[in-house]
Parts: C-alpha cells; structure tokens; sequence
C-alpha cells in the first residue's frame, strides 16, 4: 500500500494502541524481572533479560530477510506503514542499523554473563529499575512526539 493510501488518523490510532500495548508489556516485564531482582536470583534476572534480547535479534534478522513481520495485528499495520513511508532503501538501511546494534547488544551481553561472577553481585532491586524506568519513559515520549509530529503529505 503506498503512503498516500494511508489514512493517518487510523494510523495515529494504531499507534496509540500500539503504545498501549508496548506499555502492558513492559509493565508486565518489568514486576516479573523486579520480582527477580528481588529475591536476589540474578541468573534467572540476567538469562530472562538476555533471553528476551534474543528473541529480539531473531525476529529482527527474520524481518529483515523475509520482509514478513512479527506481532499482533496492530503492530504489524502500524510496521508496514512505517515502512511505506520510509521506502524500501530507506527502510531496509534502518533495519540494518538496528540490527546490527541489537547483534552488538547479543554479544556484550553474551561476554558479560560468562565473564561476570553473580554469586557476589550484590545486586539491588532499586538500582536496576532507574535506567529501566528511564528507557521506559523515554520511548513514550518519543512515541508521543512521532505520533504528533505525523502529518499528511499533502499538507505540507
């Protein structure tokens, strides 16, 4: 579907309910990796997390390759509109890029949980939800500024 095609109200609303769900996830996430941190088990915190980056680079290399994406409905609409409105140069140059940094991400994580001893970590509830938190709020607000900055081509 080209972008001019798009209605980008319905779009917005994708979006929104995008972001809502992203938002139960996350809030889901973060009790289950809170109650980890918790009661001081960080292997099953550090593989949890790690296994979800996993997941991550896989379904990105898979979205890459085959074009085919990965999700509910609504994020599927809303990734096939982001990539008719990049282009498909474009659009496939940023599905690079990212996964190139999720693949970094998977080995720094990879050479962090075989070269680090968690039996003395000392780890801290508290401290691990600050730049959880902070991330967490950071993609709102980046959504809600992509939501509102999206404008009809034809009105500018």
């Amino acid at each position: 579907m080209d972008e001019t095609q798009w209605d980008l109200r319905e779009v917005k609303n994708l979006k929104k309910k995008q972001l809502l769900q992203y938002n139960l996830g996350m809030l889901l996430l973060f009790v289950v990796l809170y109650y980890f941190a918790d009661f001081e088990q960080p292997y099953v915190f550090i593989g949890f997390f790690y296994l979800l980056v996993l997941i991550g680079a896989a379904s990105l290399v898979y979205n890459l390759k085959t074009g085919k994406f990965i999700g509910t409905k609504t994020s599927k609409r809303v990734q096939e509109f982001d990539k008719a409105r990049l282009g498909q140069k474009r659009w496939k140059r940023r599905k690079i890029l990212e996964a190139a940094f999720v693949f970094a991400l998977t080995i720094f994580f990879t050479v962090f949980i075989f070269s680090t001893d968690f039996t003395d970590s000392g780890m801290n509830s508290y401290s691990a939800a600050f730049p959880f938190i902070g991330a967490w709020i950071g993609y709102n607000i980046g959504e809600f500024i992509r939501m509102n900055t999206l404008t009809d081509p034809a009105e500018n």
